[in-house]
């Protein structure tokens, strides 16, 4: 059972509060964080909101005559707050903040991917990480206090971050909301407790924390449903790319001689039935690559296509 193993991620910072019944008086400084530093925009409306509060403030006190001047640096003020999303993206593209060093020792503990590169690939890896932090609509759902951790939403966007990590548009602009849960949830396309779920028609993901966490820490144990979604994800914005035909009978065998995980294990782990081969596949060959190479080369040269080499 996944809860019997949940205790190995206690000491991760942002779920374990779930379990110890800590509440939260105030955001965590994570959040306040992303509050006050991602706002590129603000920096830019500064001088224009100042600008107008003088002129109010003139015209109030000194001669209704300055009234008329409030009205340009308001309308400037205004555009840059309908524009701040893409000023912001445009400036933190180019200027990617640095991941906190806890998180940084995340990566740098459990994402065997992030530990294969080399130091210049690991910075682009981590600056990657960073932008879908900010690009990513979050939504925590039953969390106390609406709070999450960022450890969560490392283990979540690492996923992506490494399916489009050769890929200079790297973003699933069409995909950008993800809603995540503490333990397994129902939800109205399956009113019953599951783990992971694409609402495409949304650009939706919806998680549950307890299982992203427990692969995130034991990726060979436990199977990651936020790579899972991703996968799918990328199948769906990427829908040309010379993905191969796994319609054989056998394919879930070899696919659990890889992984030691049966599709039946799999359908567990993500919580509902009919789960199809090729996002496993996927997860599989990006968590258990030499295996994979070894018993499905074939398969694995077609994804180094996809993945690699473009």
């Amino acid at each position: 059972m996944i809860l019997s193993h949940w205790v190995l991620v206690l000491a991760l910072p942002g779920v374990s509060h779930l379990r110890q019944g800590k509440k939260h008086d105030q955001p965590s400084f994570h959040h306040l964080t992303i509050l006050f530093s991602y706002v590129f925009a603000n920096y830019i409306a500064f001088p224009f909101v100042s600008a107008a509060l003088v002129m109010l403030y003139l015209s109030w006190k000194v001669d209704s005559s300055y009234a008329p001047w409030m009205v340009p640096f308001v309308v400037l003020g205004a555009v840059i707050y309908v524009l701040s999303p893409q000023i912001n993206w445009w400036w933190y593209s180019r200027r990617p903040p640095e991941l906190s060093p806890k998180l940084r020792l995340l990566l740098e503990r459990f994402s065997g991917f992030y530990q294969g590169l080399d130091a210049a690939g690991q910075k682009r890896f981590r600056d990657r990480v960073v932008l879908y932090r900010m690009g990513t609509e979050w939504m925590p759902t039953g969390w106390p206090d609406g709070v999450m951790g960022p450890d969560v939403e490392l283990a979540v966007v690492a996923q992506a971050a490494m399916l489009t990590f050769q890929r200079e548009v790297f973003i699933f602009s069409k995909f950008e909301k993800v809603i995540v849960y503490p333990m397994p949830f129902p939800s109205p396309e399956y009113p019953f407790a599951h783990a992971s779920e694409l609402y495409a028609p949304d650009g939706c993901l919806l998680l549950s924390a307890e299982q992203v966490m427990a692969a995130f820490a034991d990726p060979q144990r436990w199977y990651n449903v936020a790579l899972h979604e991703y996968a799918r994800v990328f199948v769906l914005s990427y829908p040309d790319m010379p993905y191969p035909e796994l319609e054989s009978e056998d394919i879930w065998t070899k696919l659990e001689r890889v992984s030691n995980l049966s599709r039946q294990k799999v359908e567990s782990v993500v919580g509902l039935a009919g789960v199809e081969a090729l996002p496993v596949a996927i997860h599989h060959y990006f968590i258990f690559p030499k295996p994979f190479r070894d018993l499905l080369p074939e398969i694995a040269g077609q994804f180094d296509r996809i993945f690699i080499q473009n």
